[in-house]
């Protein structure tokens, strides 16, 4: 019994690093990314704008793999997903909810669990489009990915604001308790 908990324990320990690491990582890529100049290929003179965008968006992917497998081990999967598996009774309870001004629990399959999922989604997509962007550089198709990322990027955009106003709420209610 304690090695299970200590394990939970590491677990957890584990996704808060990560998740930091995400944060870090994200807010740089970001917030730098209007200098980052990429259309089909790598400049001949990349700036370091460019590098450093190629360099740690491929560390987010391995990041993001590694990051979405601990949130899904154990069985995770129902927690962040739901709806995918018909649970739509607490979304909705969660939903009428916010229509009585009341926040969400931050519970198994309810409105902020399926926000963490939709978010773990999207950068996972933004982190792989990247990367396609990359891989096939120089070639046509590389201007199909590069348009693919950036909307990536805009859906992340929303799921991410999404999630910091949710932690802000769940964070509020805990200071008022």
């Amino acid at each position: 019994m304690n090695r299970l908990r200590l394990n939970h324990l590491r677990v957890q320990r584990w996704i808060h690093i990560q998740h930091g690491l995400l944060i870090l990582l994200l807010v740089w890529l970001l917030a730098t990314s209007p200098w980052v100049a990429l259309y089909s290929r790598i400049p001949p003179s990349p700036t370091v704008w460019v590098w450093t965008h190629l360099i740690l968006g491929t560390a987010t992917l391995a990041l993001t793999l590694s990051f979405s497998a601990t949130c899904l081990a154990d069985g995770r999967l129902r927690h962040y997903f739901p709806w995918a598996f018909g649970r739509f009774r607490p979304l909705r309870s969660d939903l009428a909810g916010l229509l009585r001004l009341q926040i969400p629990a931050n519970e198994d399959g309810g409105l902020f669990s399926a926000i963490k999922g939709l978010l773990l989604l999207s950068l996972l997509a933004v982190a792989i489009t990247g990367v396609m962007w990359l891989w096939v550089a120089g070639t046509r198709e590389a201007v199909v990915w590069r348009d693919w990322h950036i909307e990536t990027v805009k859906a992340l955009v929303v799921f991410l604001g999404l999630h910091v106003l949710a932690s802000i709420a769940h964070f509020v209610q805990l200071m008022r308790q």
